[in-house]
């Protein structure tokens, strides 16, 4: 898969909140770092769980730049949480199959990413992953 059909399929399966879609192009091993953890994860179902409590608990969620550089794809997005807005990145790394096999997450200002640290802590314990 090249980085444009990632990316088709990447915006596809975060407008329709598909977790089916972001496993197909996300690598088993898909390495995770967050804005609100110290430690990377490399669990691909608790990735997706994430991903899915980002896009859900961001209001007004979008992406509104990107950047490709080879196989490194950056994603600029913008939304609010509580009312505060935000601005962030996404800077994925793909395999050489095309499959997302890191993403690295970073958020301004400091008082929202507080915020979405509080709420995605929340989700972050919900998962279980023999439900996953």
């Amino acid at each position: 898969m090249t980085p444009d059909e990632f990316l088709a399929q990447w915006h596809e399966a975060v407008e329709k909140r598909d977790a089916s879609l972001m496993d197909s192009i996300i690598a088993d091993g898909c390495e995770l770092h967050s804005p609100v953890v110290w430690n990377p994860t490399a669990d691909k179902a608790y990735l997706i769980h994430i991903l899915q409590g980002v896009i859900n608990l961001v209001d007004g969620f979008s992406y509104r730049q990107q950047w490709v550089d080879g196989e490194e794809i950056i994603l600029e997005f913008t939304g609010t949480v509580g009312g505060k807005g935000l601005v962030g990145i996404d800077k994925i790394s793909l395999d050489s199959d095309g499959r997302m096999s890191r993403i690295e997450v970073l958020i301004r200002p400091l008082n929202t990413l507080a915020e979405f640290a509080g709420r995605m802590r929340d989700h972050a314990l919900a998962f279980k992953k023999e439900t996953a």
